[in-house]
C-alpha cells in the first residue's frame, strides 16, 4: 500500500477514507514529524488493509463510516473495531476479518495462509458471468 500523503505546514493530509486502510502500527507513527518512507509499512499492515477491503465488500461501507479522523486515528490506534453485529457477515468471513484486523502486526495471517482460508469458504451460488462458471459457457456453444 502506498500512501500518497502531502504535507500542508504543520498538518499530515491523508485522502479520504484511507485511514480505515491504515494498519495500528502505522496510526500510530502518523505525525507531520514523520516522513512518509519512515512508515511501517509491511505485508502485515497490507494484511490490515486488506481486511478493510474485506469488511467494505461484505458490508459494503466503510468501517468507520461518519466519524471524524480524530476518531478514525484513535480507534484503530488503540485497537477498537466497528461493531460487526449489526453487518450480518457469517461467521467465517468475521472470522477472517478478525484475523486481518489482529491490533498485532505478528497475529495477522500471512497472505499464503489468507488463501487457504479463502479456499475453505462455504461455496456461494455465483452468477453465470463468475470467471469459475466460463468452462460452462463453453460448453453451451458446443
Amino acid at each position: 500500500m502506498l500512501c500518497l500523503c502531502s504535507r500542508r505546514e504543520d498538518k499530515l493530509r491523508i485522502p479520504n477514507g484511507w485511514l480505515c486502510h491504515l494498519a495500528p502500527e502505522i496510526i500510530q507513527q502518523l505525525s507531520p514529524d514523520t516522513e512518509e518512507d519512515k512508515l511501517p509499512f509491511s505485508k502485515q499492515s497490507d494484511v490490515f488493509a486488506f481486511g478493510t477491503i474485506w469488511y467494505e465488500l461484505h458490508a459494503r461501507e466503510w468501517p468507520y463510516k461518519s466519524q471524524p479522523a480524530e476518531v478514525i486515528i484513535w480507534q484503530i490506534g488503540t485497537g477498537v473495531k466497528p461493531n460487526l453485529a449489526q453487518t450480518g457477515m457469517g461467521k467465517e468471513i468475521l472470522d477472517i476479518l478478525l484475523l486481518c484486523w489482529a491490533f498485532k502486526p505478528e497475529e495477522r495471517p500471512s497472505f499464503s495462509k489468507l488463501v487457504d482460508l479463502l479456499e475453505k469458504l462455504p461455496k456461494r451460488n455465483r452468477r453465470l458471468s463468475h470467471p469459475g462458471h466460463f468452462w460452462k459457457s463453453a460448453e453451451y456453444v458446443k
